[in-house]
């Protein structure tokens, strides 16, 4: 195993784009260990989202404004309360579509009498009009509860600035600019090094070149003063 470690760091060494590619991979897969890390630690599949609508935004007290990063964790359906902030899916068509709305009705599974046996709820957004509710919703629906916004100012925004860029938000596929983005970035990634040697090379020769002259000129004036002397 040791030989084989050896033999890739020698290449790696050897070939600067293996090496950029290297470290790229690493810095994906480590990316994937920690949120996989994150989802495990917070049981739910959907730890940390981005607000984005206003529905839980009323103009005298905004709790969840849009490009709000939230934290959710997975509970057990009987830790629901009414008045709970609550992240379920609202299209059973789409497991993609996640709402966050508070409770304003719990049923308990000795009176549920939509779902019997189970624990279900009715959601309403904070700034939505009244009677403009959902449900009732399923337990199984449920995605995790609302627990705390990570007080990042921007960064939520940002992510729903790219994700609107690269995603179609109507049909969940990626646009057509942001796979032309995506292709210009690893061209320009093996551009750079593909054309990285070859500068450092072109370089090293004009500084042999510029030495060589100073050398010969300085040969020249030492001759010259030599001659001088002599002359005299």
């Amino acid at each position: 195993m040791s030989s084989y470690i050896r033999k890739l760091r020698s290449y790696l060494r050897k070939n600067e784009t293996a090496r950029g590619l290297f470290l790229v991979g690493i810095v994906i897969l480590g990316a994937i260990a920690v949120w996989g890390g994150i989802r495990l630690a917070l049981n739910t599949e959907y730890p940390i989202l981005v607000v984005s609508s206003g529905s839980m935004c009323p103009p005298n007290n905004c709790v969840l404004p849009v490009g709000a990063l939230v934290v959710i964790r997975g509970e057990d359906p009987s830790a629901l309360k009414i008045g709970g902030i609550i992240v379920f899916r609202g299209n059973p068509s789409d497991p993609n579509y996640l709402i966050i709305h508070r409770i304003i009705i719990l049923y308990t599974p000795s009176n549920n009498a939509v779902y019997p046996g189970q624990y279900a709820f009715v959601t309403h957004g904070d700034a939505n009009p009244p009677g403009f509710n959902e449900g009732p919703n399923p337990a199984s629906t449920l995605v995790g509860v609302y627990q705390s916004t990570i007080p990042i100012p921007y960064l939520g925004s940002a992510i729903l600035g790219i994700r609107g860029f690269m995603y179609d938000d109507s049909t969940g596929q990626p646009k057509l600019q942001g796979i032309l983005v995506i292709i210009a970035l690893i061209l320009a990634l093996f551009a750079f090094e593909v054309a990285e040697p070859g500068k450092k090379k072109s370089s090293t020769v004009p500084e042999k070149t510029g030495y060589s002259a100073a050398t010969n000129s300085l040969g020249s004036v030492l001759t010259l003063r030599s001659n001088s002397t002599v002359g005299s």
